[in-house]
């Protein structure tokens, strides 16, 4: 048994089953703390971070929701998660129920706490935190879920828009979710008021219970982003959130909606606030290279619920504002709601530019303002460039594949083009320009797919059994044989796509698999690197590889070398004339240029010389024997015979 921890009033219990270890986490943790890839870890009930503390999850770690309890991971303001994992050894936050019986909602989710902004007018007074509000500078309320306490651990908001929470980096966060009542959830991921000093990229989240992602304002950006099978919305928008967000794709699974009444389950969906006011910050995050993916394959009437409703509900006063995306396969592609987003949009503060809107069976576009609603339709498809087509078919390669789905443009698809950054909006650093519309293409001439290794759309059949991830499995090796100054190069490599070979004598690289390299015609090593590639990372391999001209040593043999006997057996003698008092070392190599024997034989005074080299242990082939003394090198050749 591991040493059980307890930090302040954080319990870590340890436990090895079968030589694997496991810990489980409840309570607070208030100091610093690394989770190992080493170990799968077990959250269990409402863990908080809090005092400060930083939590670091190393690459490729397991950490799994303890079902049936909420178990949420709560990072409160002040205090940091920095979970950075790698395309190929994502960290994965998972049910604790075995592959084939994993459902949403089998636990909480992750919550991240911080002191940015918000639009509520004033502190929470019947928060169970609100002593602790009213002593905070800004504005602070619980943030949904029940996770707030007498010490303020569910608070968010407050003065500083560069707030940092840390670092959240290619993550998987499965099966989370928990509806409490109508209005009041946890979702898959939930960012409070968290500001734009924390880095937040390439997360997933699958089989969410309620939203997969969910901004109570803030400021904080993100790019690669992706929701699956959600039961309510992808992204979720409101009290003041103002960040940006590029590159982000929903899909929606068909058997999986919300059962509340009205039109509930949206892919987009945002708020200034519940008033509706106009309060600032308005909440006016803008979004570009978003692909949303319907229930609706090519337009075909959805049996199962009404209940999907709009790839984009903008409503409540709000400004959020896309640009260059996609939605396709919802009743509704973008439904402007009410009359203050709707004014908004024709005033132009509310963007919907370079867009398509695809397979909707109800409308492209429309506004609740029926006033308004032919104006918005003539906006959106004229002046803002947006497409509106009847179909979806075509225009991604394979959107509504169920587990393997591939949202890379179809070949002639109007989403290859179109894309555009001239406005003021979408320019700045932040945003990566791109032809394309939706969240994968090309860029520059390679593909842009940057959902590979790390993102799973099959979390069901993931088996999560062992610690640590690592979907890595390329192995770099190869074989070399040289004749005079030609390398013939035979590739071992396991798993690998693709290669570059560099020979270690300035010469540019290759891509074959198994390369012939012409060296210089002289003596000498050189280190020969093979980087083996696939799409989950490479792997790199450097050799010796020497070249041995036999000319020299056979016609310009100033040492007068002789061997005999030649072929030899069991024993060679090696007869040279020594110049001059020298220290002498001899050396055998096969035909591929591998040292098969190294002796050094010492200090050896001028005159005739006689060595005796040990053959039998030699396999029958050609060998070169080779003698250094001082600044000579010559090299004869032997045979070996058996």
């Amino acid at each position: 048994m591991k040493k059980i921890f307890t930090l302040i009033a954080a319990i870590i219990t340890a436990n090895v089953a079968f030589g694997q270890a496991e810990e489980t986490l409840s309570g607070n943790i208030t100091a610093n703390r690394t989770l190992s890839n080493d170990t799968i870890y077990f959250l269990d009930g409402f863990v908080y971070v809090k005092n400060g503390a930083t939590l670091t999850i190393e690459p490729g770690t397991i950490i799994k929701g303890v079902s049936g309890n909420r178990s949420t991971l709560i990072i409160t303001r002040g205090s940091k998660i920095n979970a950075n994992g790698t395309k190929n050894q994502p960290i994965v936050f998972t049910s604790d129920q075995d592959a084939g019986n994993r459902n949403p909602g089998d636990w909480g989710g992750i919550v991240i706490l911080g002191k940015a902004k918000i639009n509520r007018a004033a502190d929470c007074t019947t928060c169970p935190g609100a002593a602790i509000a009213a002593n905070e500078a800004g504005v602070q309320t619980n943030i949904e879920g029940d996770v707030d306490n007498a010490s303020g651990d569910g608070l968010y908001g407050g003065t500083d828009d560069t707030d940092n929470s840390g670092t959240m980096t290619y993550v998987r966060i499965e099966y989370a979710g928990v509806i409490i009542t109508s209005g009041n959830e946890i979702n898959g991921f939930t960012l409070g008021a968290v500001g734009s000093g924390t880095t937040i990229n390439n997360i997933q989240v699958s089989y969410a219970n309620d939203d997969s992602f969910e901004w109570f304002g803030g400021t904080v950006s993100a790019k690669n982003l992706i929701s699956l099978g959600a039961i309510d919305d992808d992204f979720d928008v409101d009290f003041g959130f103002t960040g940006k967000i590029q590159f982000a794709v929903a899909q929606r699974d068909s058997n999986n909606y919300d059962t509340g009444s009205g039109p509930t389950t949206n892919s987009f969906e945002s708020d200034n606030d519940g008033g509706p006011t106009y309060n600032n910050p308005r909440t006016a995050p803008v979004f570009s290279n978003v692909t949303i993916v319907g229930p609706l394959a090519n337009g075909v009437a959805l049996a199962q619920s009404n209940s999907f409703q709009n790839a984009a509900r903008l409503r409540r006063n709000s400004l959020t504002s896309v640009f260059n995306s996609v939605f396709m396969g919802f009743p509704t592609g973008i439904l402007v709601d009410g009359s203050g987003s709707t004014a908004a949009y024709l005033g132009d503060t509310l963007r919907l530019k370079n867009n398509i809107s695809a397979g909707a069976t109800v409308s492209d576009i429309r506004s609740t303002v029926s006033a308004s609603d032919a104006l918005v339709k003539t906006k959106f498809e004229g002046v803002d460039a947006c497409d509106t087509l009847d179909a979806t078919a075509g225009i991604l390669t394979d959107p509504f594949n169920y587990g393997n789905p591939n949202f890379l443009p179809a070949a002639n698809s109007p989403a290859l083009t179109g894309g555009s950054f001239t406005d003021s909006y979408v320019s700045g650093n932040f945003f990566t320009p791109t032809t394309f519309r939706g969240a994968f293409g090309t860029i520059n001439g390679v593909v842009f797919q940057w959902d590979e290794c790390w993102a799973k759309y099959n979390p069901q059949t993931q088996n999560y059994t062992t610690p640590g991830i690592n979907y890595l499995d390329v192995v770099a090796s190869y074989t070399s044989a040289s004749v005079q100054n030609v390398a013939n190069f035979t590739n071992t490599s396991l798993n690998a796509t693709s290669y570059v070979w560099n020979f270690g004598d300035g010469s540019p690289t290759e891509t074959g698999t198994n390369p012939s390299h012409t060296y210089p015609n002289q003596t000498a090593n050189y280190n020969v690197t093979l980087v083996a590639i696939q799409p989950c990372g490479n792997d790199t391999i450097t050799q010796q590889v020497q070249i041995i001209i036999q000319g020299v040593s056979e016609y310009a043999n100033v040492l007068g070398v002789t061997v005999y006997p030649n072929p030899a057996q069991d024993l060679a003698n090696v007869n040279f004339t020594m110049p001059t008092t020298e220290n002498v070392a001899l050396s055998v190599y096969d035909i591929a240029g591998k040292m098969v024997s190294n002796q050094m034989v010492g200090k050896l005074v001028a005159g005739k010389q006689n060595i005796e080299v040990n053959t039998s242990t030699l396999d029958a082939g050609i060998y070169f024997v080779r003698i250094a003394a001082g600044n000579i090198n010559q090299t004869v050749r032997i045979a070996v015979t058996k």
